[in-house]
């Protein structure tokens, strides 16, 4: 009688993950997404920029660069780990992403900027890399799901200048980064439901 050998078992594919495990990390990347291009706008030196007295070079460096960065480093560790444990990945990743808000909407010079946006582009990052390997597992749906999230991943980038320049004007670029922070705080909510929510799921073999 055939037996298959425990290498043969081992090769069975792994099941794929529920559709709406995308949503936490999802929606976090998309805020992220709209926090890269947020201290910027389209007509002019931004609120942020002439608060803290900063030169566009300074702006660029501490504001884009530090988040690019940060974001490129994180992107591989969300995008291998992700697909096995999303929930690990993503809630820490969010706290990073906080926090860095928050430095942003409340420190008092340049430096805790560089700082705040570097952990913002860390968390940014993770998430980033946790959505697209979580939609690169699906079974069914990857090309609406990536195909969705891209679009609204642009939209983000765009309007972002133009929402933060909006309401930088009527109330100072800190409330911008104060919203943006209740945002993360959903997102972070929504993740850690979302993975109590696959943690009690029945286990199918």
């Amino acid at each position: 009688m055939y037996v298959p050998t425990p290498t043969q078992r081992d090769s069975q594919p792994t099941a794929a993950p529920p559709w709406w495990l995308v949503i936490g990390p999802g929606f976090a990347a998309l805020i992220g997404l709209f926090l890269l291009t947020v201290i910027y706008r389209l007509d002019g030196e931004s609120a942020l920029q002439i608060d803290l007295g900063m030169s566009s070079q300074s702006l660029l460096l501490n504001g884009l660069v530090a988040y690019v960065v940060a974001a490129a480093i994180a992107f591989p560790a969300g995008l291998l780990l992700g697909a096995r444990f999303p929930t690990s990945v993503t809630v820490p990743a969010i706290v990073l992403m906080l926090l860095g808000v928050l430095l942003v909407a409340f420190g008092p010079s340049s430096g805790l900027l560089l700082v705040g946006r570097a952990l913002n582009g860390l968390g940014a990052g993770a998430v980033l890399g946790v959505t697209v390997a979580l939609i690169r597992r699906l079974r069914t749906g990857r090309g609406v799901a990536a195909g969705v999230t891209a679009g609204l991943g642009v939209l983000a980038l765009v309007a972002a200048p133009v929402l933060g320049g909006l309401l930088s004007d009527a109330t100072g670029f800190r409330v911008v980064f104060v919203v943006a922070a209740l945002f993360v705080f959903v997102a972070l909510v929504v993740a850690g439901v979302i993975g109590i929510v696959a943690l009690a799921r029945p286990k199918h073999p």
